[in-house]
């Protein structure tokens, strides 16, 4: 049996190494990202998927296709997959369609990916109550960032508890590469929800809803709370949303609740735009914040959900 340990440490070196090359991606420094990437992969078998995706999109960057294809084809031959959407909608792989025998690494991903994902269901959340036994003020039900957990959720939101929250970490069930879990079918993630909250005990029933998440678990949570699907909730936080105007702008439900997001985040503009039809939402930018969470994020959450739990 592998020891779970061995896990969360390669998951830890895989997500420092992603940080490397996310930073050497955004300085349009293609080759030195390949490098750490070829660095790096030996002690990530578990990645070798996301590697792959990242090192094709990075080849392609550079002008190099072929070599983008062929690390595709590398990696399929030892088992990795992507569901196909990550291999046909991916800007950066524009030109790595137009090559010869990429239609077939598609074609090979696509059927792994649907043997793999057939019944699989998300996994049990993370719950975090209130210390003592205190009575919950209410649910805070957070949605992971594509490529993160719910373990990692509810470490990041764990603050809610210390103020009276029962804080419910959902794991995604929609998988782009054996270990990389985001949240694009909004049908499936309320599935995900519902699947979650189902597993709570009676005395949580009746409680306010916040919805809550980080992201593309942000967007899933902003949407969610548009749509009253799975259930009605009583306001979002939303961080640094990966949200598009057309997903807003026929909201029949007005929402309540607040998004923040960084000046210096690329999703900015579009964030803005999507907002801008929930009067409801408050917009919060803070300078000097990129696409991540804030420093004292934690009092910004406590202060936060009282505002949302107030709002008439």
């Amino acid at each position: 049996m592998r020891d779970r340990s061995d896990d969360s440490g390669e998951a830890a070196r895989y997500a420092v190494v992603s940080a490397r090359v996310g930073t050497l991606y955004e300085r349009e420094e293609y080759d030195a990202a390949l490098a750490v990437i070829n660095a790096e992969r030996a002690t990530l078998p578990r990645y070798l998927s996301d590697l792959a995706h990242l090192a094709a999109c990075l080849h392609a960057l550079a002008g190099n296709p072929v070599a983008a294809l062929r690390d595709l084809q590398n990696a399929a031959a030892e088992g990795a997959w992507w569901h196909p959407r990550l291999l046909l909608d991916d800007d950066d792989l524009a030109a790595v369609r137009q090559q010869a025998g990429f239609d077939a690494v598609v074609a090979e991903a696509a059927a792994r990916s649907a043997a793999a994902q057939s019944g699989l269901r998300a996994r049990p959340p993370v719950v975090l109550r209130p210390e003592g036994g205190a009575a919950a003020r209410g649910l805070l039900v957070v949605l992971h960032g594509a490529g993160q957990d719910a373990a990692g959720a509810a470490a990041r939101w764990s603050a809610a508890s210390g103020a009276g929250w029962v804080l419910v970490a959902v794991d995604s069930s929609q998988l782009s590469t054996p270990t990389y879990r985001t949240w694009p079918d909004q049908e499936v993630a309320a599935a995900d929800v519902a699947a979650a909250l189902a597993t709570l005990g009676p005395d949580d029933q009746g409680l306010p809803v916040v919805a809550g998440g980080f992201s593309a678990g942000a967007r899933a949570a902003l949407l969610w709370a548009i749509s009253a699907q799975p259930v009605p909730v009583a306001g979002v936080v939303a961080v640094s949303p990966a949200v598009w105007p057309e997903q807003t702008s026929g909201a029949t439900d007005q929402p309540t609740g607040v998004v923040l997001i960084g000046a210096d985040d690329d999703l900015l503009p579009t964030t803005r735009d999507a907002v801008e039809p929930l009067p409801g939402v408050r917009l919060e930018v803070l300078d000097g914040l990129g696409h991540d969470y804030p420093a004292g994020f934690d009092s910004w959450l406590t202060a936060t959900l009282e505002e949302v739990l107030t709002q008439p």
